[in-house]
């Protein structure tokens, strides 16, 4: 380091870091080995063993075995395959079922991952970046029409 007072270079201090100074040197880190690997390994065993004690404690219930008989039995899919399913009720017929499928799931999927590289605009206001704005809007109202949808067939379903 350069003093002016004298015009030469002072020599340089080596800093000993400790874990009382080392947040005041921000571009100074801890290692992650194996301080941090330790901490998360304690952290998921206890998640793993109050996983296992719980599902001692409280098991899943058991019903009676299916019966494969039954012609009374409409099947439904679970909660988060009702926008798919209900997708795929807009591409009727075998050759349209695939598309429905795949193709457009896929389509959106992708949109959604280019989003970042199609709009680069470093502003955050919803309202200078249209682009973004409209997509995400887009998204919404389909989420939404399609749960909508979802749920008014569920409504329509014979009971069980």
């Amino acid at each position: 380091m350069y003093t002016p007072a004298t015009g030469k270079a002072k020599p340089v201090e080596e800093e000993v870091i400790t874990p009382e100074n080392v947040y005041e040197r921000p571009d100074e880190t801890i290692a992650f080995f194996p301080g941090q690997v330790l901490r998360d390994g304690y952290v998921s065993t206890a998640i793993l063993i109050a996983c296992v004690v719980l599902s001692y404690a409280a098991p899943a219930p058991l019903t009676h075995p299916a019966n494969t008989a039954t012609i009374t039995y409409v099947p439904r899919p679970e909660w988060f395959f009702f926008f798919y399913e209900q997708m795929l009720m807009f591409f009727p017929g075998y050759a349209l079922v695939s598309f429905g499928a795949v193709v457009v799931p896929t389509i959106f999927i992708l949109l959604l991952f280019a989003l970042p590289w199609l709009d680069r605009g470093p502003n955050y206001s919803a309202l200078k970046r249209p682009f973004a704005a409209i997509i995400g809007i887009l998204v919404v109202i389909v989420v939404l029409l399609n749960m909508l949808l979802a749920l008014s067939r569920i409504m329509n379903f014979p009971t069980q």
